[in-house]
């Protein structure tokens, strides 16, 4: 089963310091003033932590441990990591979901095991019982390439990407690197109904 503590240096190498950048929306505050995120946590996640809109001196505050804590029990248990069989296919949903949303990496988790490998499951954004069986029951390979994919389609939809693609696509390929998976080969399964 996947674990949290192997996955931390890897989200914190991803992740970063305190940075406020004017493009960035995570770094605005429910108020619509620019704060900052720090060791990737944004304005309204830390907002939704500690019950205001944060200050930029709050969101400087932000120790790594905070971070750590915030990321294992808002995403790394939003999507049931802990369940998943491969680590790193753990860690490229939890990655995207740190990234994204939770729901919008659940979301291309579903999509791709259904158009990839021929599940049937309810495109909700939601991490149930069906969608961890489902995760479990490919090829972990095969799916962390589809994801991973998946996941470089997603960041090329939004308009963001322009400023943002090339940091976005290195942290999938980052992930990649560290599991000795090679994410540009097209991935080939058979599509049996499950």
């Amino acid at each position: 089963m996947a674990n949290y503590d192997i996955f931390k240096n890897k989200i914190q190498r991803a992740e970063g310091g305190y940075q406020n950048l004017v493009n960035d929306k995570g770094n605005y505050n429910s108020l619509n003033e620019r704060v900052g995120t720090n060791f990737g946590i944004s304005a309204k996640v830390y907002e939704k932590y500690i019950g205001v809109p944060p200050s930029i001196e709050d969101m400087k505050n932000i120790t790594q441990n905070e971070a750590h804590y915030i990321f294992k029990n808002q995403f790394w248990d939003a999507i049931k990591a802990d369940v998943i069989n491969s680590q790193a296919v753990a860690e490229t949903y939890a990655d995207h979901a740190i990234n994204a949303s939770p729901r919008a990496s659940t979301r291309i988790m579903q999509r791709v095991l259904n158009n990839t490998f021929g599940k049937t499951l309810t495109v909700d954004g939601i991490t149930g019982n069906k969608t961890i069986a489902a995760i479990n029951s490919v090829d972990a390979t095969q799916l962390f390439n589809a994801f991973s994919n998946g996941r470089k389609s997603y960041y090329n939809s939004l308009n963001d990407c322009k400023y943002f693609c090339n940091a976005w696509h290195g942290r999938v390929e980052e992930l990649a690197n560290d599991h000795g998976v090679n994410i540009n080969k097209p991935v080939q399964v058979s599509k049996k109904k499950a």
